[in-house]
């Protein structure tokens, strides 16, 4: 293990761009979380104009596990996380975006199942809420045991689930494009790390309007990029697991 790291910590990466409306309910799900081992990098960057600065702040003295991180050039969400990975402390790494939620027992039991199963990077389930929180949608599964391969199908690991173990995978960088987490997910299971799904409803993804989620054909279009380009497929290999994507995808978001 790498020295620098501390044993056992989770090292939350959490971009916050104009969002302090949110990080009320965001920092209250990590301070309820039952395994206490956890650092809260919450990054801003010069086009921050609200007042997340002084909330992060205020939150820091109550709680100096909840720290501010600003980037020097923000220039988007991946320089975000990537600096906030450079100075981050913990032996594991973990993502809750400005919107996001855990349940309690998140970390805990992610821990937990990482540990008995000899696991390098995890997901667990996790539902979509409403952003008033009024509704909240049906559990989004994933799979036990999580692949390569799995990944070419479908991007099976949410965001705000996944945990990966640094002192395993070495520092790991977000590429500058669209998708760069599931880009990431596929660099670490790549190089034959293995991966796999806790099927517990630990987390809360909310629906937030003029979100940057692209439409359905901008996703199909990026989807082909990334496993003829990035992943170096040839046509009919990626027409195979695009069309799987496709099948999966529907079967995945067709009701909220």
């Amino acid at each position: 293990m790498n020295n620098s790291l501390k044993s056992g910590l989770v090292s939350i990466i959490s971009p916050g761009y104009n969002s302090a409306r949110f990080y009320p309910d965001v920092i209250e799900s990590v301070r309820a979380q039952t395994y206490p081992n956890w650092e809260l990098l919450v990054v801003i960057d010069e086009g921050t104009k609200d007042n997340t600065e002084e909330l992060i702040s205020d939150w820091n003295k109550k709680d100096p596990r909840i720290k501010l991180v600003k980037v020097p050039q923000g220039r988007g969400l991946a320089l975000a996380r990537n600096y906030a990975m450079s100075v981050a402390e913990g032996q594991y790494i973990a993502f809750l975006d400005s919107d996001d939620m855990w349940m309690p027992k998140k970390l805990e039991l992610q821990i937990d199942f990482m540990k008995k199963n000899g696991l390098v990077i995890s997901c667990t389930s996790f539902r979509r809420i409403s952003e008033d929180l009024a509704k909240t949608g049906h559990l989004i599964p994933v799979p036990t045991e999580i692949t390569y391969e799995t990944l070419l199908v479908n991007n099976v690991m949410g965001c705000l689930t996944v945990m990966f173990d640094q002192s395993v995978t070495g520092l790991q960088k977000f590429l500058e494009t669209k998708h760069e987490d599931y880009l990431l997910w596929l660099s670490i299971l790549k190089k034959g790390h293995k991966g796999g799904g806790l099927n517990e409803d630990l987390a809360r993804y909310r629906i937030v309007k003029n979100s940057r989620s692209a439409n359905k054909l901008e996703m199909i279009a990026f989807r082909w990029k990334i496993l003829t380009e990035h992943q170096g497929l040839n046509a009919v290999e990626a027409a195979k697991y695009l069309m799987l994507y496709g099948v999966t995808s529907l079967r995945k978001y067709a009701r909220f």
